[in-house]
């Protein structure tokens, strides 16, 4: 089985204090043999705020050194998670413009609100005794990656965590499932194949397991054949944490590659 968890942060994203190289040595320490940094880029922050930039001479700087040091103990390659590119896509394409060819590999996500509840990331909502704000947040999220795989499919090579809000949603006591969005996230998986682009098994280090095979089963059926695998860790300690049960979940759904990325074309590693 090949192992690999290219959804990771670092000092660079907002949300982590982490440092590359201890990342690194404890994807080594997992039996990783590919690991891909991907720290956050997004285009309205934490408190739903316009950002049209990204500090890739910090991201460049760590990851040349960093790839240095491993040397042939690890494949390492450099990423960006891009959120809400449909906000401003003159931004989002200048920043991966700005990532060169040293650039490998584009996550595509949605984390705010846009146009609602003062764009504010979909974490910081209440949902708690309010199941049509949860809703909303649903509906919201899928309306939007449904217009950056029809309209910005350059802004992306896999779209992250489709199951995003509802990590919130239950975490407020409220129960809801993918499942209630089945056609709408069959329509978005549609055009994710015929784009060939791929879909990511984000399994929150370790916590978001369930949702999953029900989803692949859904992408294989809808004629999905490339999938990235992260753990969306933002502490050392949380690398490759549910990668194995995540391939295994690859396997079982009937996919016989896990996909990574080298200069954003697609490389298919047999399970």
């Amino acid at each position: 089985m090949y192992l690999c968890d290219i959804h990771s942060h670092t000092k660079i994203s907002p949300d982590s204090r982490a440092e590359l190289s201890d990342m690194a040595r404890s994807a080594v320490a997992s039996g990783l043999r590919e690991f891909c940094v991907t720290d956050h880029c997004d285009l309205l922050d934490l408190d739903g705020k316009p950002v049209s930039s990204f500090d890739w001479p910090a991201s460049k700087a760590q990851y040349h050194a960093v790839k240095k040091e491993m040397g042939d103990s690890l494949i390492l390659r450099l990423g960006i998670e891009l959120g809400s590119a449909p906000y401003d896509p003159a931004a989002a394409r200048n920043i991966i413009a700005q990532g060169g060819e040293e650039l490998d590999f584009v996550l595509g996500s949605l984390h705010n609100w846009m146009g609602q509840e003062g764009n504010q990331d979909l974490c910081y909502t209440s949902y708690r005794d309010n199941p049509e704000r949860a809703r909303r947040a649903v509906s919201s999220t899928l309306d939007h990656t449904w217009t950056l795989v029809t309209r910005y499919p350059d802004c992306y090579d896999s779209l992250a965590h489709i199951v995003y809000p509802l990590r919130y949603i239950r975490k407020d006591g409220i129960q809801m499932s993918i499942l209630e969005y089945e056609e709408q996230v069959r329509a978005i998986f549609k055009e994710l194949a015929k784009t060939g682009h791929a879909l990511e098994v984000n399994v929150c280090r370790g916590t978001d397991l369930d949702p999953w095979p029900p989803v692949l089963s859904w992408f294989k059926e809808c004629g999905g054949e490339l999938v990235t695998v992260g753990a969306d860790a933002h502490k050392p300690e949380h690398v490759a944490v549910g990668i194995p049960e995540a391939l295994a979940m690859l396997q079982a759904a009937g996919f016989d590659y896990v996909t990574t990325y080298e200069r954003r074309r697609p490389v298919l590693h047999r399970l």
